[in-house]
């Protein structure tokens, strides 16, 4: 008979048990064998398991610390073997167990070489046993029957049959359910569990024990994060599933203070193998390959932070058995790349919602906080940015204190970093070597959240070599590279920062580096800098006045960094570090610079809004913006600036010229003279700027004519002659093959030629006629912009026929910019622009209609077209086009006063309020339809904000529209109509809310007043023909087509259809007679009872 023990369902709710196991047997029989064997295995998973030996006892009754022993343990296993009944101190434990674990079933019997019907009965052996019993017990035969009706119970509960296993096999079936139940009691504290389920995902299917493989995988991040909590979760879920489980605490630790043999010895002991001592990692290696290369095992080797540690304890996966899993956590990267695992996985930090049921926990002892103190919970959560380790840290701090002393400890916060943060999240800046310390101290000081080129650029120009520092730093999870952008979370930068105040806390002026303005202040306004001073640098919010005298910067020959504003210069300045990499000084207020600062590494001067009249020629300079600095007649002699890349003058109104030097300029990017409204020209030697990517001449009010030659800066990307006097294209403009954004906007002088040249340069087509003095002819052939994605011609007087009707050859564009122009309709080849976003016809008065758009628009803006038809059938057609544009987001601005009907959600004002009940949320929803009818003032902003239960979810909704051009003065009002796709704005978190949501519509300066505004929810299943049929790529906003496909002429018709269509998944709140119009206007009711056709297909 084989008796399996199968996995039981035990209560989530348990005390806190002392043991896990209390182990039950005759020591004659399994002392030495079996039972030996089972307690090294339970022992080596981590199990807690409580050993008794009777014979060593013997003779004496039973003690109360064992039935104590037996109350304070989670599970029992009974070893009945051949003499179990023989032994009345068993009979006893057996009777005491069933007492305390038969109602909870977590008795577990192993029938050791008996026969279960034998113990049930109590035959064979057993009857032997019970005869002595009856004997010796005469006097109270009724203890006998007990022990009798225990036996029997026991024996009818599931377990094992040894008889049919293999003993190896047995053990490791036994443990293997012992720790499967055990697992939820095992694991880490549930309340320090916030938000792991979703972070294992990924790593449980990676590492799935029933995959053959040897598989070594690598948990890094910051400190603090949670890595190892991962890691310990993991292994408790997931040990029972291995032959071996070896969990390596604080590797990092323990290699510094006993080194690697006591690792490799620690290593082996877990799985049995008890070395006094190993003298040799080498042979450390050996032991370990040899008894584990045919197991399978798991190894965590937790808080590793040197390639050794990984060869001498987990070299390769021939160390291992088949189904071995190696897991590592680390803060260094690179570690794990050097090393070769197969799959890493960064840990990210907690979301807000997380970070507060956390601190709630620790502060609370609930997963909420109390009511008054949310705002300062909100606060903590806010300081910590989702790190773990600050949540337990600061919650555990505020635990039990009161209001004031919560608002005392976040105003320390700000100005002295928690010391226990601080330490955790130092070890790896320990860890650095000298320039990536520097570097590190840099970014936290200076460059948090700036650009990773500029950065790289000013970190070379000081010797650190940046990329290779800032590549160990991103590695070492101290810094994170964000599409292009450097930033590392606030408590790191913290860090950083307490590091430097501890260099020198007395002494302001022998700090490294000064970012507070009040340290600047005294530091300058003192004259105290020292030589050890690198960087200055003041945020350019912070106003407060500065003060500096003459000498300020004269012992500081090692500045790097001088970065400042709004600085009281009364008594002048004589000098300036010649160490200055940058310097950045907005409106500095002399007109020269020292004439003895003469920097030979200064490779960016950033003195925009400055009284200077010249800038002096600097041979190391890259980067130079003087823009609105009023002083500024002419450009200086290039020649002795013969690296500069980026030169901003923008602004500059007296400006009348830019040197012909310009052309020595091979590595210049860009040049921006915006708003230099004396500018006449620019030099013929522009041509000779082969680097040029952007030139932007807008507002140059003065500026007639562009180079002739323009066309043949060949790699210009951007060009930008808004606001000018410019009345034609360069003949040449066909040329700029990699020209992406072209803008005109505002230039009212081309004729029709001359647009045509530009849109079709050489391509051969007849000119329509525009004017009584255009006529037709053809140009050579070549097609044109193939690169462009921008193109803004709007105010430029277009008339009808000006813009050509095939467009196609601008197969890249993706903004079309046509506003303020007097054309009656547009090109119908628009639709064959695949790439199009967005397109702008506002302030088109003569337009009539809109074109068939293509399905990768998000954003048409139709204002105060007076002419375009406003009906309901020509607001349907619209809809028609716009809901099946594919991206997860797109809104639109036509003219008219009416909210289409079936939105089914109505407000007066600018919000409106819905009710989300129980089963709104479904695979088959797919986002919000809005819509807001307004009036306008003034050009403004207008927003589209959601709160739920009063807080803004900033981060669920970001959509926003210019209304920048429409006429106080139009007729007709105007449509903002929204579509916000789940897939883009909303996640899977929402299924669990059942609240109010309002959506609002304010302006940004509120110059729009919104009169009123609506809400719809888009359902898959209210398409009359199933989405994925009719549209598989477009899972977007393909519904409302579905729904509104009918002839035009039919709106009646529409609206019946598009309400019933809502009807199936939102019901209108009937308001009650007591309701005010003003509640019934601003709260629906999103009722949870759905169609009972539509209910079956869930």
């Amino acid at each position: 008979m084989r008796m399996e023990r199968t996995s039981t369902s035990f209560p989530s709710s348990t005390p806190q048990w002392k043991y896990d196991v209390f182990l039950s047997f005759k020591g004659e029989d399994t002392r030495k064998s079996f039972t030996d064997h089972l307690y090294t295995a339970l022992e080596h998973h981590g199990i807690l398991t409580f050993k008794d030996d009777p014979e060593l006892q013997k003779g004496k009754a039973i003690s109360p610390e064992i039935f104590t022993a037996i109350q304070d343990s989670r599970f029992a296993l009974i070893v009945l073997s051949e003499n179990y009944a023989a032994s009345t101190w068993c009979l006893d434990e057996l009777l005491k167990i069933l007492e305390c674990m038969e109602a909870r079933e977590t008795v577990l019997p192993i029938f050791y070489e008996v026969n279960p019907s034998d113990v049930r009965k109590q035959t064979g052996n057993f009857t032997e046993a019970f005869t002595k019993h009856e004997e010796n017990f005469r006097n109270d035969l009724q203890k006998v029957q007990r022990w009798r009706e225990a036996l029997t119970k026991v024996a009818n509960l599931s377990g094992w049959d040894s008889k049919d296993w293999y003993e190896s096999k047995l053990i490791k079936n036994i443990v293997e359910l012992v720790w499967k139940n055990l697992r939820p009691t095992l694991s880490s504290d549930e309340k320090d569990l916030v938000g792991m389920d979703s972070r294992l995902k990924e790593i449980n299917l990676f590492l799935d024990g029933r995959v053959e493989d040897v598989c070594f995988f690598g948990i890094w991040g910051m400190g603090g994060i949670g890595k190892t909590t991962i890691a310990r979760v993991l292994y408790e879920r997931i040990s029972h599933e291995f032959e071996f489980s070896i969990f390596l605490a604080n590797v990092r630790n323990n290699f510094v203070q006993s080194g690697l043999a006591h690792l490799q010895k620690q290593l082996l002991s877990k799985i049995g193998i008890e070395k006094e001592y190993i003298w040799d990692i080498g042979e450390g290696v050996k032991l370990i390959k040899r008894f584990l290369r045919h197991r399978k095992v798991l190894l965590v080797l937790d808080d590793v932070n040197h390639l050794d540690q990984l060869e001498y304890l987990a070299g390769n996966r021939e160390w291992f058995g088949f189904g071995s899993r190696v897991l590592i956590t680390t803060r260094d990267e690179h570690l794990l790349i050097t090393h070769g695992v197969d799959r890493t996985y960064e840990v990210q930090g907690l979301s807000d919602h997380e970070a507060l049921q956390l601190l709630s926990w620790k502060a609370f002892k609930r997963d909420y906080p109390e009511q008054s103190y949310v705002d300062l919970c909100n606060c903590v959560v806010d300081y910590v940015r989702g790190l773990p380790l600050a949540v337990k840290v600061l919650g555990s701090f505020l635990h039990g204190r009161d209001l004031s002393a919560w608002k005392s400890a976040l105003d320390k916060l700000r100005e002295v970093c928690n010391l226990d943060i601080l330490e955790t999240l130092k070890i790896s800046y320990d860890g650095l070597d000298y320039d990536e310390k520097k570097i590190f101290l840099d970014i936290a000081c200076f460059f948090n959240w700036k650009g990773k080129d500029r950065v790289r650029e000013t970190l070379d120009a000081c010797g650190f070599y940046a990329d290779i520092g800032i590549c160990v730093l991103v590695e070492k999870s101290l810094l994170t590279n964000s599409d292009g952008i450097l930033w590392m979370h606030d408590l790191i930068q913290e860090m950083g920062r307490e590091i430097v105040r501890r260099e020198s806390p007395d002494d302001l002026g022998r700090q490294s580096r000064l970012w507070r303005r009040k340290d600047v202040d005294q530091v300058l306004s003192e004259n105290t800098g020292k030589d050890t001073i690198e960087g200055i640098m003041v945020h350019p919010f912070e106003l407060e006045l500065v003060t500096a005298n003459a000498r300020s910067f004269s012992m500081m020959n090692k500045l790097r960094y001088l970065k400042l504003n709004n600085v009281d210069l009364s008594n002048g300045l004589e000098y300036l570090p010649d160490s200055l990499r940058i310097l950045e000084w907005p409106k500095f207020p002399l007109k020269y610079l020292p004439s003895s600062f003469n920097p030979e590494d200064l490779i960016e001067l950033n003195m925009h809004h400055s009284c200077l009249n010249h800038i002096k020629p600097i041979k190391s300079l890259k980067m130079i913006d003087i823009s609105h600095s009023l002083s500024l007649v002419k450009t200086p002699d290039f020649r002795g600036i013969p690296v500069l890349e980026r030169l901003i003058l923008k602004g500059c109104i007296r400006l009348y010229e830019i040197d012909s030097s310009v052309v020595v300029l091979k590595r210049l990017t860009l040049m921006n003279l915006k708003d230099c409204k004396n500018l006449i020209r620019l030099p013929s030697s522009v041509r000779g700027l082969k680097s040029l990517k952007v030139l932007n001449v807008s507002g140059c009010s003065k500026l007639e004519k562009l180079p002739e030659d323009l066309g043949h800066v060949e790699g210009l990307e951007e060009l930008d002659v808004s606001g000018t006097a410019v009345r034609e294209p360069p003949s040449s403009i066909g040329l700029l093959k990699d020209l992406k954004v072209l803008s005109f906007n505002g230039c009212k002088g081309p004729s029709s030629k001359a647009w045509n040249i530009m849109l079709f340069p050489f391509q051969p087509r007849p000119l329509l006629k525009v004017s009584p003095n255009a006529t037709a002819l053809w140009l050579p052939s070549l097609s044109g912009f193939r690169s462009l994605t921008e193109l803004d011609l709007s105010d430029c007087n277009l008339l009808e026929g000006d813009i050509p009707s095939d467009l196609s050859h601008m197969s890249s564009l993706k903004f079309l910019y046509l506003s303020g122009n007097p054309f009656a309709s547009l090109p119908s080849s628009i639709a064959q622009l695949s790439q199009l976003e967005s397109l702008a016809v506002g302030n088109c008065p003569k337009l009539q209609a809109l074109p068939d758009l293509p399905s990768s628009m998000s954003s048409v803006e139709a204002y105060n077209c007076n002419s375009l038809g406003t009906s309901s059938a020509d607001i349907v057609k619209f809809l028609r086009s716009g809901f099946k544009f594919t991206g997860s987001q797109c809104d639109f601005v036509v003219p008219g006063n009416e909210i289409p009907e079936w939105f089914n959600h109505k407000s007066a004002g600018s919000s409106i309020t819905v009710e989300l009940r129980p089963g709104w949320f479904s695979d088959k929803w797919m986002g919000f339809a809005l819509c807001a009818v307004f009036g306008q003032l003034r050009p403004d902003f207008i927003l589209c904000e959601l709160s739920v239960n009063g807080k803004r979810l900033e981060e669920k909704v970001a959509l926003s529209c210019w209304l920048g051009s429409i006429q106080a003065a139009a007729k007709s009002g105007h449509l903002w109509l929204c579509y916000l796709s789940r897939h883009k704005n909303f996640v899977s978190e929402w299924q669990n809310i059942h609240t109010r949501l309002e959506f609002s519509f304010p302006s940004l300066r509120g110059r729009v007043e919104v009169e009123k505004c609506a809400v719809c929810l888009v359902y898959e299943e209210d398409v009359e023909v199933p989405l994925k049929q009719t549209y598989p790529r477009q899972s977007r906003v393909d519904i409302c087509e579905e729904v509104l496909e009918f002839p035009e002429s039919s709106f009646e018709k529409a609206d019946g259809i598009a309400k019933r269509g809502c009807e199936y998944f939102d019901v209108v709140a009937g308001p009650s007679q007591t309701q005010s119009q003003s509640e019934r206007d601003r709260t629906t009711s999103i009722d949870e009872e759905r169609d009972p056709k539509r209910s079956k297909q869930h």
